[in-house]
C-alpha cells in the first residue's frame, strides 16, 4: 500500500528526499462477467471490499459467493448460481459517488455504548492506521464489537467502509451490537452502507452534511461527527450514547 519515491523537499533550502505514498489503482468490480462499477482503491483487501461492497449497496449477499479472483485490474466474482442482474434504475450522484434511490430499511437496534468507549476507540483506530502515519495519504474505518475491532484503510473512505464491512461478514460480526469509527466526512451514500448491514453508530472526527444527516434521522442512525480533544458532537437518536 505505500511506495517511496523521490520530491523536493522546500523549506530555508531545497532538497531531494525519499518520500512515502499511499499506492492507489482503478480496478473493475464485476459479478459472473457483468461489470457493477470501477473503483479508485488501494489494491489491498481487494476480497473484503468486493464482499463489503456487493453487501452494504444491497447487490446480493456474500453467502451467494463461489470464488473471488483477481485477473489484472479486475475483482472477478463468480457466484454459486448463475443468474445475477446489475441492478438499475433511478440514480442519483452525492459527493461523487452514485448510490441508488431506494427506500431505506430501518436500523432496528438497542445497542448502546459509553461516551468513553467511544474515544478510546478512535485513538486506538488512529494507532493502528499504520499507512496514514506514514503517508497521510489513507482513511480508516474500524468496526468494534464485544469481541473484535477490525480495522482497514483505504484512499477512499467509502471502500474502507465495504473492507471493514466485508471483513466482519466473513468473521460473523453482529452488526446490530457493534458501532463503526472512521475518518471522513459523513455525506448519505456512506450513511446507507451502515443503514443496509444494520450498524447502528457511526463516530468520526470530519463533519457531516446536512443530507447524511437526514439519511441517519430517517434510517435511525446515530452519527457521531468532530470526535477531537475528548468530545465529540451527537447529531441523530443520541439515546444509544450514555454519557
Amino acid at each position: 500500500m505505500i511506495k517511496k519515491i523521490k520530491a523536493i523537499q522546500v523549506a530555508e533550502k531545497a532538497q531531494e528526499i525519499d518520500d512515502l505514498v499511499a499506492m492507489d489503482a482503478k480496478m473493475e468490480l464485476a459479478v459472473n462477467q457483468q461489470v457493477v462499477g470501477n473503483f479508485y482503491l488501494s489494491p489491498s483487501d481487494l476480497e473484503d471490499f468486493a464482499r463489503g461492497y456487493l453487501l452494504d449497496e444491497g447487490l446480493l449477499d456474500p453467502a451467494q459467493i463461489k470464488s473471488i479472483e483477481l485477473e489484472d485490474s479486475i475483482i472477478q466474482v463468480t457466484l454459486k448460481e448463475k443468474d445475477f442482474q446489475v441492478k438499475t434504475g433511478s440514480m442519483a450522484c452525492y459527493d461523487g459517488w452514485v448510490h441508488k434511490e431506494e427506500p431505506l430499511p430501518m436500523v432496528e437496534s438497542s445497542f448502546q455504548v459509553d461516551k468513553n468507549k467511544i474515544l478510546k476507540s478512535f485513538d486506538h483506530l488512529i494507532d493502528q492506521a499504520k499507512v496514514w502515519k506514514k503517508t497521510g495519504g489513507t482513511h480508516v474505518a474500524g468496526l468494534v464489537s464485544k469481541n473484535s475491532f477490525i480495522v482497514r484503510e483505504d484512499v477512499s473512505r467509502h471502500v474502507a467502509v465495504d473492507k471493514v464491512i466485508g471483513a466482519a461478514y466473513l468473521e460473523g460480526v453482529n452488526f446490530k451490537k457493534s458501532f463503526m469509527v472512521c475518518s471522513g466526512r459523513i455525506p448519505p451514500d456512506r450513511v446507507v452502507k451502515l443503514v443496509n448491514v444494520g450498524i447502528p453508530i457511526m463516530v468520526t472526527k470530519a463533519a457531516p452534511t446536512i443530507q447524511g444527516l437526514k439519511v441517519g434521522e430517517a434510517a435511525g442512525l446515530t452519527l457521531i461527527g468532530f470526535l477531537r480533544d475528548g468530545r465529540f458532537n451527537i447529531y441523530t437518536h443520541p439515546q444509544r450514547i450514555l454519557v
